[in-house]
């Protein structure tokens, strides 16, 4: 029997369902050019259309580029675009179109309407297509057209590269993940052939993965070990290299002149051959968070892509079939872990999944691959169960994609409790809004330990705090109504500051920023004002756990009730409630202390 090309049909259907993504949710006509994204991609229309990196021409209409054009300004005046070149490199040609077919049609050549954004994203769907070629070619050496085809879709659908390859397609996620195909197939290709120009094609394809991202640089690592084991030892391995040395050297000069290019713009730009250009931003070594990286509810790799888990099985394959294959992606991916974690945001702020994964996915089809292979080889039983387990995983990923989209997954602060709470939810509620648990970025910065709340932390914190009500509003001081306290601040400030004091037992007073504390006043039917200057015993106040790991707590006044939070604008906090429930919980945050 004729073997079926499974695996090109299921280039096919992701193309076809890629495109339904397009013309479902009408991104033909929204602005893609988001998040990092104007970063990456400002040198095109600065090169192209303005013939100027030093970005001068934004002068002009400082207002119409604001949030178009990135960049830092640095010593004497001169801006700097903060993330590298890689991209716009990568993307030139389909820029260029655009530019061209703006002008044909007489649309506005700006750079940045939708005729570019179009043609760009084409680009990126051209990229994904060859990359998904060249990684089925690759896969095929190793596996049947079946298990290839699952892989080919799984790591498509099942994970957050559907997501930078639509909505986020101006992202580097997906055009680096291909160029990762293309390098891996063309080293491969010449460890097996001793072509030249495969090496050539590598050293030029690996010299843009380090212009697109220069951490990549690590990934030789990779294949040095691929090439040594290819080749049967370290001895054979350099033999070989010595033997194609001449070749070897020209791709070496090929691969830095490439990614030298980001070193000729900063040159051009400031003068320096090398800047610092996240000069905000920073690793910190001495604290990676490896764990939260892979298995929070936060971020977590394995938590939101947990599909990746079936590459666990399959490393034990090649441990046994194929060392090379398993030293170097063990060895590669631990260090990027390493290095990726420590990056001062480990979650790597707005984003769907832990998204600098993506990059090497095409590094882990291999071993996920060899995990399908695995689990679907087994009994009829156990085949029928796993491949009912992959096929939930891809429309698990399918769903929470939909989720994120519709702001029903927090792009930064999830916790787990938010997680199973909204795991079937297709309308946002309050109730999960407020399990959601923000991050505390300036003490990561500035290398500190995150705040563990418990009753202890409470009892004995002596710095500012902030109220949240069930409501999601923090409780601010509202100046307007007597100092009454209300649960009415959209962010918190600091109107929704205050000190909190202990005294004997869990008796505490509340004092807010200006120096006057809350007080209960029978006269306004015991309301909270934030109005007197000394404490007395309408000043005191007792508190409450609800649990011991949460930083949720309830509030007694002196009169016995619970203080709760009003139904109604300006939801004025009162103290009349004899039990705790929904509207007499608040949660307390130290925030960037």
């Amino acid at each position: 029997m004729k073997n079926k090309n499974y695996s090109l049909y299921s280039i096919l259907f992701v193309f076809v369902f890629i495109s339904s993504i397009f013309f479902y949710f009408n991104l033909w006509n929204k602005n893609r050019i988001i998040v990092d994204a104007p970063s990456y991609y400002t040198y095109l229309p600065a090169l192209i259309i303005h013939n100027d990196l030093k970005l001068n021409y934004i002068d002009s209409k400082p207002a119409y580029y604001k949030n178009k054009v990135w960049y830092y300004k640095i010593e004497e005046d001169k801006k700097l675009i903060k993330h590298p070149m890689g991209i716009s490199v990568a993307l030139s040609p389909f820029f260029v179109a655009g530019h061209l077919i703006a002008k044909v049609n007489g649309a506005v050549q700006d750079g940045y309407s939708m005729t570019y954004q179009n043609s760009l994203s084409i680009g990126v769907l051209f990229y994904l297509f060859i990359g998904l070629y060249f990684l089925r070619k690759i896969l095929l050496e190793y596996f049947s057209e079946k298990i290839t085809a699952l892989t080919l879709i799984s790591i498509v659908l099942g994970t957050n590269l559907l997501w930078y390859t639509s909505f986020e397609g101006l992202m580097p996620h997906a055009i680096t993940f291909s160029v990762w195909c293309l390098a891996m197939y063309t080293f491969f290709q010449w460890l097996k052939t001793s072509e030249r120009k495969f090496i050539l094609y590598f050293s030029a394809l690996f010299g843009l993965i380090v212009l697109i991202r220069p951490l990549s640089i690590v990934a030789i690592l990779y294949f040095i070990i691929i090439g040594i084991y290819s080749k049967g030892g370290i001895k054979l391995f350099f033999s070989f290299l010595k033997y194609n040395l001449k070749v070897v050297v020209v791709g070496a000069v090929l691969a830095f002149v490439i990614a030298s290019l980001q070193l000729i713009y900063w040159k051009y730009a400031t003068g320096k051959w090398l800047y610092d250009v996240y000069m905000d931003e920073h690793f910190v070594f001495s604290s990676p968070q490896i764990l939260p990286f892979l298995f929070s509810f936060r971020k977590g790799v394995f938590i939101y892509t947990p599909i990746l888990i079936f590459a666990l099985f399959g490393l034990k394959t090649f441990y046994k079939t194929n060392k090379g294959v398993f030293w170097s992606t063990i060895i590669l991916m631990s260090i990027t872990i390493f290095l990726l974690s420590s990056w001062w945001a480990w979650s790597y702020g707005i984003c769907w999944g832990m998204r600098p994964m993506i990059d090497y996915y095409a590094l882990l089809s291999l071993p996920l691959a060899a995990g399908f292979q695995i689990v679907l080889n087994k009994s009829k039983f156990v085949k029928l169960f796993f491949a009912g387990v992959i096929f939930l995983l891809v429309c698990l990923n399918l769903f929470q994609t939909w989720q994120y989209k519709k702001g029903l997954i927090h792009y930064d602060d999830m916790s787990k409790e938010a997680y199973f709470k909204g795991f079937f939810q297709t309308k946002p509620s309050i109730e999960w809004a407020d399990l959601l648990k923000p991050y505390d970025w300036e003490r990561r910065e500035n290398h500190l330990p995150q705040i563990e709340y418990s009753p202890e932390f409470f009892e004995t914190n002596k710095k500012e705090v902030y109220l949240r009500a069930t409501n999601m509003m923090y409780v601010v001081v509202n100046e307007k109504a007597q100092n009454a306290m209300g649960a009415l601040g959209k962010d918190y400030s600091a109107n929704s500051t205050f000190f909190i004091e202990h005294h004997e037992g869990n008796t505490i007073s509340i004092r807010s920023a200006m120096g006057l504390y809350w007080s209960i006043k029978p006269q306004y039917e015991n309301a909270i004002t934030a109005s007197e200057t000394s404490v007395g015993s309408s000043e005191k106040f007792t508190f409450e756990y609800l649990l011991s790991d949460d930083n949720r707590i309830a509030i007694k006044a002196a009169n016995g009730k619970y203080v709760s939070t009003g139904s109604k604008w300006p939801f004025i906090l009162k103290a009349d409630s004899d039990k705790i429930e929904k509207s007499e919980i608040f949660r307390y945050f130290v925030i960037g202390k």
